[in-house]
């Protein structure tokens, strides 16, 4: 296996494991030391949890006889020592097959039968229903076994054309299907609908996982992987075939299902080792794979530096027989070296970016109040050393009238805090599941029965003007709360000198940019010629369940971002309210035991002593929890005025 890739992923996953470190670090410090609500250390865990499972998905497209399978072989499965993927020509993978590792199940190959294509639920839905697939147990250390079991993927059916059109597969009109047919009554299907491998190969169990696609037809028959899966994935390649460059069919694919879904997508030419020929210099051969690359770039308008050229079956054969010299010419180090070096850091970085989202602010405000906890306690320190008891007296009381107007201030906080609390979960009860179905509901009456292209626009078209009218309605009523709680910060920060924080916006931006993707989507579905002459009833009810089920995740992930903003936005002023409030309970407590028995104090000083020991021990845990973040994320930390607290406990 190529260093690079193998070192990218590793690097990924030691990423990944040590956040998981600082958030686990980070829940263990509140438990220990601060008074936080159950709800909170819960969502820490989620957040774990969350990281722990995080995958890399790589999908791989093309259309039939590329390569697809042979590459993901070569690229990841070599150390088996041979094709653990079926990629014999006619033999290959005949339906969407997903490659990933779950350490909490044996591994399997679980496999959807076709028919399950009569019923409207998507692939996503029958994902959590076992009983609907037939699961195969794998037998890790029995190759022939794997191989015999592998070979299911590539299992196909002889069915009556009048079944096969009933699931959607079979049209006599489209030519392109004309590869199908067996005689004059039945035609070839796959058998299976798509496949789900669990496997512990060490790449997947760092977090990768592979998206094998089937061909332009395939694809097409089922709307969820271009509505869905493909936008998803993190990367794409798109493969070619070096000898003939991009076809009519290559170049339908990728205006359809890829240039549009990910800016990470690169175009890899395989098979150059068609081009190898012994009465040709290397130069010579060199010189044409480049007029390839340029050309495939031009056609398909990405950089030539985005064009790999590889022959995945040499790279597989050189990789079995440890031949270093037929590795480097096949080119597929070229594209280890790109996965490793562009494709695994755009995800770190997504994963980086959702941690200092969620963890950021609330790390910010424990390290801040713990050293508010050391400064109190310097304070009160100061206060006990050679003050008579006229002066105890007068400080007791002004920490008591400070005390009174705080909690005055609370009081008022904490009508703001119930509107703000009522208003949030209006907010929330227009983003609901009851709300989506009412939706749905009303975009289905707009079709009204009629599975056209027409129809299919009409109720889209009344699916997103409600979605969006919902994003309106939240976002207005987010404002409103904003309003109201900058008020509180401010009325906290002018009376009691708490620092003053300007609450987070809800920003919807990118799910109504989702919608948008769909919307265009059903409107290159409808324009589509075949679809168009053949108004395929079945096809437009499956793309419009595709489509359902879309908006209704982007429903659900506008839902969670609504609750996320929400404890952004009331929590840390919550928190500060009540650490600032016990700061004040335990100097009058101090001040109080004093006043009691001014022979006491030498004994409290050693107390106040003895607490501020322990304060900067728990100040320097969350310190190194705020550092290593910061390495790990690249978020600096607001500087805080340690060297003064720490020299007051020297």
């Amino acid at each position: 296996m190529n260093y690079g890739l193998e070192s990218g992923i590793s690097r990924f996953r030691n990423r990944r494991d040590r956040l998981v470190k600082v958030v686990t670090a980070y829940k263990e410090w509140l438990e220990r030391y601060a008074e936080v609500e159950p709800e909170q250390l819960l969502r820490l865990y989620d957040l774990t949890e969350n990281l722990k499972k995080d995958r890399l998905l790589l999908a791989f497209v093309a259309e039939f006889s590329r390569g697809k399978t042979e590459l993901i072989n070569a690229l990841f499965f070599s150390d088996f020592k041979q094709r653990l993927l079926p990629s014999d020509a006619g033999r290959t993978t005949m339906c969407p097959t997903e490659i990933f590792y779950d350490p909490e199940a044996e591994p399997y190959i679980r496999l959807l039968p076709i028919e399950t294509r009569f019923r409207d639920d998507s692939i996503n839905t029958l994902k959590r229903m076992p009983v609907e697939w037939n699961t195969l147990k794998l037998d890790v250390a029995d190759p022939n076994a794997m191989v015999s079991a592998m070979r299911k993927l590539a299992e196909t059916k002889i069915v009556f054309k009048v079944e096969a059109r009933a699931l959607g597969l079979w049209d006599e009109n489209d030519p392109n299907l004309a590869y199908m047919v067996k005689d004059q009554d039945r035609v070839e299907i796959p058998a299976w609908r798509y496949a789900m491998i669990n496997y512990p190969h060490p790449l997947l169990e760092s977090g990768l996982a592979i998206l094998d696609t089937p061909g332009l037809n395939a694809m097409g028959a089922e709307p969820e992987l271009t509505l869905s899966a493909i936008p998803n994935a993190h990367a794409l390649l798109f493969l070619l075939a070096t000898d003939t460059g991009v076809t009519q069919s290559d170049f339908e694919i990728w205006n359809k299902m890829v240039a549009k879904h990910t800016s990470q997508h690169y175009a890899v030419l395989n098979k150059i080792d068609m081009l190898w020929d012994d009465l040709k210099s290397p130069e010579e051969i060199a010189r044409t794979i480049q007029r390839q690359i340029e050309s495939t770039a031009a056609q398909l308008g990405i950089p030539t530096g985005a064009v790999l050229a590889i022959s995945a079956q040499k790279a597989l054969v050189a990789k079995i027989r440890g031949d270093q010299e037929l590795l480097k010419r096949s080119g597929i180090q070229a594209l280890e070296v790109m996965l490793a070096r562009e494709i695994i850091p755009s995800r770190e970085k997504i994963m980086r970016e959702s941690v200092v989202k969620e963890l950021g602010p609330r790390l910010n405000e424990t390290r801040e109040a713990a050293h508010k906890r050391l400064a109190a306690a310097r304070q009160s320190l100061q206060a006990l050393t050679g003050k008579n008891q006229q002066i105890v007296l007068q400080m007791r009381d002004k920490v008591m009238a400070d005390k009174q107007k705080y909690e005055e201030t609370t009081r008022n906080f904490n009508v703001t805090r119930k509107v703000v609390s009522q208003q949030g979960w209006e907010l929330l009860a227009h983003l609901d599941e009851e709300r989506m179905d009412k939706i749905i509901e009303e975009s289905m009456m707009a079709i009204n029965d009629s599975w056209t292209t027409a129809g299919l626009i009409r109720g889209m078209q009344l699916l997103i003007r409600r979605m969006s009218a919902e994003f309106d309605h939240a976002l207005q009523q987010s404002a409103a709360i904003k309003q109201l709680l900058n008020a509180a910060y401010q009325r906290f920060h002018d009376e009691h000198g708490l620092e003053s924080v300007d609450p987070p916006v809800l920003d919807l931006t990118r799910y109504r940019g989702r919608l948008d993707e769909l919307v265009i989507s059903t409107q290159e579905f409808c324009a589509d010629p075949m679809n168009i002459m053949l108004e395929k009833r079945f096809m437009v009810k499956k793309f419009y369940i595709g489509l359902v089920t879309q908006a209704r995740i982007v429903f659900q992930q506008v839902r969670m971002e609504t609750e996320t903003w929400l404890r952004l936005t009331l929590d840390p002023i919550v928190a500060r309210i009540q650490e600032h409030k016990a700061q004040l309970e335990h100097r009058l407590e101090n001040i109080s035991k004093v006043h009691a028995n001014l022979s006491s104090i030498q004994e409290r000083t050693q107390a106040v002593h003895r607490e501020m020991v322990q304060i900067k021990a728990q100040l320097d845990e969350i310190e190194a929890i705020v550092k290593e973040f910061s390495l790990l994320t690249g978020v600096a930390m607001r500087s805080l005025d340690a060297g003064q607290t720490v020299a007051a406990t020297a």
